[in-house]
């Protein structure tokens, strides 16, 4: 005959496997996403495993010993969740010396006294419970899930405080239970506000990055690509080209058929110079109104002329706006290497659509203009 399993042992192996599995997501999450709360409540889940391991063990004093290392854990954690709260700088002091200097000290004093427990879990709640109320408002909605995990959390604590050695099986269980229940809504509550964070980032990146109107990207996307053109140069001899292409008739556009016709004929230029891009790897940035800036990497000024330059121009010619089906859009040029030399990318910038603003100044019959090192050096 098989002997009965007692129940108290599921519940405990359940609840054991419910932290583990929550440190496993932790921690795959932590690093595909990089936030290290994710990464400190990892730490605090699995330690409280290891208090439910020393408390199995009957040990005396340990077992609050190692707990007040949970909270500690958790109070670091908090600590990264409400960063982004102003007017907090005493309370963030108040709980990052109870977290990372009062609770590891009491930790020691609890291997000698009773008392130290106790202490510990009263200070550190009353910390905690201070610095969420002076957050709450600002950490709508995700902060909701916080205190009813960190209330299982201090509800295990003050458990072991009042319990004398050495514990029993079902001391084990409930304190199992109540740090599953925090582990597992204090994982919820922070991959809300991560996921809200992180979907902040994305916007402002991409209003760093992208622009607005015609999808390209901005100048600083552009500078950055120009800097790393200029490394690629150096170490490897491959040259890139960087160029300014203007519509030339935006103007005659804007005043026949009015600013949204210009608006749209702005949206076709991007709309084409992108199509003209021989590889993904070269970038289209939006310089102005009527300006668009252009990396062409691994090609010399005379291929970019014939290739990318000369795309763009029959682009622009292939077929009549849509909102003006008498105008199609003139295009001119002006394009140089990439120089090795230590020139900013916003200099070089400057100086090709200096240039750029003589052509149109002269109404040069030429649509691309190939300057030379000596002229973008000068």
């Amino acid at each position: 005959m098989t002997e009965a399993i007692d129940p108290a042992q599921l519940w405990l192996g359940a609840c054991v496997g419910a932290q583990v599995l929550v440190v496993l997501l932790s921690v795959i999450q932590a690093n595909a996403y990089h936030e290290r709360s994710l990464l400190l409540h990892a730490a605090g889940t699995l330690m409280g495993v290891v208090v439910v391991q020393v408390l199995l063990g009957r040990h005396a004093l340990l077992p609050p010993a190692v707990f007040l290392l949970v909270p500690s854990l958790a109070g670091l954690q908090l600590l990264d969740l409400v960063s982004h709260a102003g007017g907090l700088r005493q309370g963030r002091r108040w709980l990052l010396a109870t977290s990372a200097v009062v609770l590891p000290l009491l930790a020691i004093a609890a291997v000698y006294s009773v008392w130290a427990m106790a202490a510990g879990m009263v200070l550190w709640t009353s910390v905690v419970a201070m610095l969420l109320a002076r957050a709450w408002r600002q950490s709508q909605p995700w902060i909701w899930w916080l205190p009813p995990g960190l209330l299982a959390l201090g509800a295990a604590g003050f458990h072991l405080a009042v319990h004398d050695a050495p514990f029993a099986l079902e001391d084990a269980v409930l304190v199992s239970a109540l740090l599953a229940g925090w582990s597992a809504v204090t994982f919820v509550g922070t991959g809300w506000r991560d996921r809200i964070f992180g979907e902040t980032r994305v916007r402002l990146q991409a209003r760093n990055t992208v622009d607005p109107l015609t999808g390209l990207g901005t100048p600083l996307v552009l500078i950055d690509r120009v800097l790393a053109a200029r490394h690629l140069t150096r170490r490897y001899g491959h040259p890139s080209v960087l160029m300014v292409v203007s519509i030339d008739n935006l103007g005659s556009i804007a005043t026949e058929f009015g600013l949204e016709a210009a608006e749209s004929a702005v949206l076709a230029a991007a709309s084409r110079v992108r199509e003209s891009l021989l590889r993904d790897g070269d970038v289209a940035a939006r310089l102005a109104q009527a300006r668009i800036g252009v990396l062409a990497e691994g090609v010399a000024p005379g291929q970019a002329s014939a290739t990318v330059a000369g795309r763009i121009l029959v682009a622009g010619l292939k077929e009549p706006l849509p909102v003006a089906p008498s105008e199609f859009l003139h295009f001119r040029i002006v394009l140089a290497q990439v120089p090795t030399d230590d020139i900013p990318p916003k200099v070089l910038l400057q100086r090709l659509n200096a240039r750029l603003d003589q052509e149109v100044r002269d109404a040069s019959e030429r649509r691309i203009v190939t300057l030379d090192a000596d002229e973008i050096l000068s």
